[in-house]
């Protein structure tokens, strides 16, 4: 029981949980090793299962009916998600597939509700993220519909910074996603990713290598994607600053 408690004290959703609250809910979660590739949840699945991201990183998309595939978010250990279609009583809006092997901890859409109900402070905490969601994708629609390819894929390189770890040099993400996962979440072709990523390493702002993104200067991202974009939501929730 210990042991489940301390893994799901990673889990930031469940932060202001008792341990009371974590060791009455950790008998009714089902631990499920994932492996890299594995589609963890199907689009318009109806499953009310809730999952709470121990391990691993995980891609939430959607494709089309002719195979164009859309990026939504990347989803890191620490993270939940499955909570809108427990909440709502709807299908899944979107596909969940693991990039990496990992481990889920799979809630049942009842032990969910029972906790918002018996705790205020998990209640608020559950309204701030659908909360902060729906800016962020707010934002996301904005940046599609107003800014060139460029300014996009520089949005979401301070997106990634956002979840780096500071080093000398700059900011470092690791495991960061291929050039073909930063094309379907910013609406582009692999190619102009690629093209792009290699214009900023030979002005400076970045350098990658093989998983492992560096980012050097992101000042520079942001101030240029400011000057374009405008004030946004995304620069007090999402970008590094």
């Amino acid at each position: 029981m210990e042991n489940a408690r301390e893994r799901l004290r990673t889990v930031r959703i469940l932060a202001t949980l008792t341990d009371t609250d974590l060791d009455r809910l950790a008998p009714r979660l089902t631990w499920r090793p994932v492996q890299a590739r594995e589609e963890v949840v199907t689009h318009l699945d109806t499953g009310g299962v809730v999952y709470f991201a121990i391990e691993g990183t995980f891609s939430a998309k959607l494709e089309s009916a002719v195979g164009r595939k859309v990026a939504i978010r990347q989803l890191q250990a620490g993270s939940h998600f499955g909570e809108i279609a427990a909440l709502s009583s709807t299908p899944r809006s979107l596909a969940i597939t693991a990039e990496t092997d990992g481990l889920l901890a799979e809630c049942p859409a009842d032990a969910l509700i029972e906790l918002i109900h018996s705790n205020g402070s998990f209640a608020v905490a559950i309204a701030t993220h659908l909360a902060l969601t729906v800016v962020s994708l707010t934002d996301r629609v904005f940046e599609l519909a107003a800014l060139e390819v460029r300014f996009r894929i520089y949005a979401e390189l301070l997106r990634l910074a956002a979840h780096g770890e500071q080093t000398a040099e700059g900011i470092l993400v690791r495991n960061a996603p291929t050039h073909d996962v930063i094309a379907a979440t910013t609406g582009t072709q692999r190619e102009a990713v690629t093209r792009e990523m290699r214009f900023l390493a030979s002005e400076g702002v970045l350098r990658q290598e093989k998983r492992e993104l560096l980012i050097l200067d992101s000042e520079r991202l942001r101030d240029q994607l400011h000057r374009r974009a405008g004030a946004t939501t995304s620069e007090a929730t999402d970008w590094r600053l």
